[in-house]
């Protein structure tokens, strides 16, 4: 008897093995419950910054348009005791866009993520592939947070080149604890790209929609991607830089487009600087919401 999938399992190459365990199933075929996935915690923080409406409007895909004031959100984070790495953590840099997103028959308010890199191929296969994110790999270390001088930093490299540094100082601990550094409200979107197999790529693409955890008409769950019952948060706020360092193909052969897109966005002012630490139970960050667009 040849292979047969189970319905309503997760699935990723090469599907021949069975159902693919992850963040979002566990190693028998189901979700994990809140006991099996223990207590994690992270370190998060991000920087925003205005840069030029006419160069951020170049980086929205088919069907979005800048929401107010062209501000990106560069955000490093360390998400540490994974249930579904048994333990591990691994960093996370992303960028968010303020946007509004008009598909067939919804629009929806929120933040475009153009880019993320992370610091774990595990975590990059299986948020493209089930998630639709835009994920990248890169060597991301630890958040350095000297909490004596109020500063810490962080950044990014592959290949061994640095592409990216971030730093936050003069960071002073508020009471405005549950809410990410970066997150501009409402629904967090992503675009979903996934290329026909075809000669000379001619044929186009399998897969061309945005994703989001944001409730449809048909459903009452809320617009968080994340979680956070039972979550403790602290954060501060400071000033911050951040500095994206541009590639040549030599140095980063597959992504120094990217990098290269984000260096030359001009940064013509600071507006916010924040650290976020929360610890909780693991399946929060599941992110198990996620769902499709229908595009126009």
């Amino acid at each position: 008897m040849t292979f047969k999938p189970i319905p309503r399992a997760r699935y990723r190459m090469p599907v021949v093995f069975g159902p693919a365990p992850g963040p979002r199933q566990h190693p028998e075929g189901r979700m994990w419950t809140r006991e099996e996935t223990a207590v994690m915690s992270a370190e998060w923080m991000a920087v925003k910054y205005r840069s030029e409406r006419t160069a951020v409007e170049a980086l929205l895909p088919p069907g979005f348009s800048l929401r107010g004031e062209p501000v990106l959100s560069v955000s490093c984070a360390w998400f540490k005791n994974l249930y579904w790495l048994a333990g591990r953590g691994y960093g996370i840099l992303s960028v968010d866009v303020p946007a509004t997103y008009r598909g067939k028959t919804e629009t929806l308010d929120g933040a475009y993520c153009p880019a993320i890199w992370e610091g774990a191929p595990d975590a990059v296969m299986t948020g493209r592939e089930e998630l639709g994110f835009p994920k990248l790999f890169a060597d991301i270390p630890e958040i350095e947070w000297d909490r004596a001088a109020g500063r810490a930093r962080c950044s990014a490299s592959w290949f061994k080149h640095r592409f990216f540094d971030i730093e936050v100082s003069g960071l002073t601990e508020t009471f405005d604890r549950k809410s990410l550094p970066g997150s501009g409200g409402g629904a967090q979107l992503y675009y979903k790209y996934v290329p026909r197999s075809s000669v000379g790529g001619r044929e186009g693409a399998d897969a061309a929609y945005v994703t989001t955890a944001a409730p449809s008409a048909k459903t009452e769950s809320t617009s968080e991607n994340i979680d956070f019952d039972g979550f403790e948060f602290r954060k501060w706020r400071g000033q911050g830089t951040v500095a994206w360092h541009s590639a040549t193909f030599e140095q980063l052969p597959t992504t120094f487009h990217v990098v290269n897109g984000l260096a030359q966005l001009p940064m013509l002012e600071f507006v916010e600087a924040t650290l976020v630490t929360f610890s909780g139970p693991g399946i929060g960050i599941s992110m198990d919401k996620l769902r499709a667009i229908e595009p126009p």
